[in-house]
Parts: C-alpha cells; sequence; structure tokens
C-alpha cells in the first residue's frame, strides 16, 4: 500500500505484475518521470509518484540519421 503521494518499487511491480528488477530497469530508461532515490539508514530506496504512471518509451531499431548529417 502506498504512503501518501509516493509507493515503492516493490509496490509499482505488484501494481503492474512484473517483477522489481523491470521496474528497476524502467526507472534506469526514464520510463517512470520524477521517481527519486532516496538514502535510507539501510540503504538507498526508489520511491515512485502515486498514481504509478509509466511513460512509454521508443522499442526497436533507433531512427535512421538524416541525409547530409554525421
Amino acid at each position: 500500500m502506498p504512503r501518501g503521494r509516493w509507493g515503492t518499487v516493490g509496490e509499482a511491480a505488484a501494481h503492474y505484475g512484473v517483477t522489481r528488477q523491470r521496474i528497476n530497469q524502467l526507472i534506469a530508461k526514464g520510463g517512470f518521470a520524477g521517481a527519486r532515490l532516496v538514502e535510507m539508514p539501510r540503504g538507498a530506496v526508489w520511491y515512485l509518484p502515486f498514481p504509478f504512471a509509466r511513460t512509454e518509451l521508443r522499442n526497436g531499431r533507433p531512427p535512421k540519421a538524416e541525409k547530409g548529417r554525421r
């Protein structure tokens, strides 16, 4: 259960039905805007804004470069 306006990686994983590792991959790629890394006595913890909202990421190959630009 999220506390206030923030939720943990485990809560987001349960919400989306994926693993915590996948949520961490999405955070690293910028899939969760506003995610914060908070230092705690036992180590750093990611907090995600609640309600959880994923940013749509590009999928596949990068676009081709424009002609004449290198």
